[in-house]
């Protein structure tokens, strides 16, 4: 599995660039299955194939298919068996048994909403790179994203700081889970600070006496443990089978943003292209003074950006007159960014 994945400051034109290069990919690849998904939370996917698409996976093509997933539905089917799993186990505490108002507490903590969102959306990314691997109470009962075998990803993620969210979760995930463990049961003990008697009771490591609290326990931890075995086996698709490709206008502060997002990513995942989008055509200059105008600007930064990005591909887009909407407008973008005669390996491998 190959995947590509677009970054970059918002309103550059990422998402469009995504879909184009999906497009792109699967008429060139027409024996091959291409995903499309939007992690972005202002999914745009739909408005730029012209259909409704949605957290449904959405054939668009053939071979060619996407999605625009709901944070909240995934989040709550990868990690409510956990959440569930954690509040029976804080609810064996015998005290909890004394106080019907601690039990309602432990009701409103231990929920999946509770969980840090990026833990949540990562859950989702990770499961679609690795359809293959379920792990036993973390949605098991995946739908149709399991059936099909994807061979190109094109991944439209969201501005860089919820990009780097989604790729630090899957190194980190644990210390996450812990710190998200620690903090909830740090709450419980805040919730009735003034019972000392039951202190150790209340400890986060505090598993009892009980087979069943053993058995949760053990639960608990192979849970963990299955999801730190998928953390790395994502470290590891990334690395070795990821692409970074950052777009960016030719402007200032989008050209700081792929700068900062180059160096902070590198640690995950190979950068190896830039987008450079949106630059108005040469020809407009003669007519338009204000085009003129732009463009020399546009010329300077087009300059900076090749200098500070001389060892990766850099791709040019002029602006295109008609907004790239439909299987044709996004066609007729993928050949302006690409070439006509551009082939799979250029686009997959630059």
């Amino acid at each position: 599995m190959k995947v590509i994945v677009f970054g970059g400051k918002g309103g550059v034109g990422k998402s469009s660039i995504s879909a184009a290069t999906a497009v792109k990919i699967a008429s060139l690849a027409p024996d091959k299955k291409v995903l499309l998904i939007s992690f972005d939370i202002a999914h745009n996917l739909g408005d730029l194939f012209l259909k409704q698409i949605g957290d449904n996976l959405t054939q668009i093509t053939e071979n060619l298919y996407a999605i625009e997933p709901d944070p909240d539905k995934y989040a709550e089917r990868y990690t409510k068996n956990f959440s569930e799993k954690m509040k029976k186990l804080a609810k064996s505490m015998p005290i909890v048994n004394m106080m019907p108002s601690l039990e309602e507490f432990i009701d409103k903590t231990f929920t999946y909403r509770a969980i840090p969102l990026a833990l949540r959306n990562s859950m989702f990314f990770q499961r679609i790179l690795d359809a293959e691997k379920v792990i036993e109470g973390v949605g098991e009962e995946f739908d149709e994203l399991s059936k099909i075998k994807f061979d190109y990803v094109v991944c439209d993620f969201p501005p860089t700081g919820n990009m780097l969210a989604l790729f630090e979760v899957p190194k980190n995930q644990i210390q996450i889970i812990m710190k998200y463990m620690l903090e909830t049961m740090a709450q419980i003990r805040e919730f009735i600070k003034g019972i000392r008697k039951f202190a150790l009771m209340l400890s986060p490591f505090y598993i009892g006496k009980s087979q069943e609290q053993r058995n949760l326990a053990k639960e608990i931890l192979q849970m963990m443990n299955e999801l730190e075995k998928r953390g790395e086996r994502i470290v590891d698709i990334l690395k070795n089978d990821g692409s970074l490709r950052l777009v960016t206008i030719a402007e200032k502060p989008s050209f700081e943003e792929v700068k900062r997002a180059a160096e902070l990513s590198k640690e995950y995942i190979r950068v190896e292209a830039i987008h450079i989008n949106n630059i108005i055509d040469e020809k407009f200059m003669q007519n338009c003074e204000m085009c003129r105008i732009q463009r020399e600007n546009q010329n300077k930064y087009i300059k900076l950006i090749e200098e500070y990005f001389k060892d990766l591909k850099i791709w040019i887009s002029r602006r295109l007159i008609k907004e790239p909407l439909g299987i044709d407008g996004l066609t007729e973008l993928a050949n302006e960014v690409y070439g006509k005669n551009a082939t799979l390996e250029e686009i997959i491998k630059p």
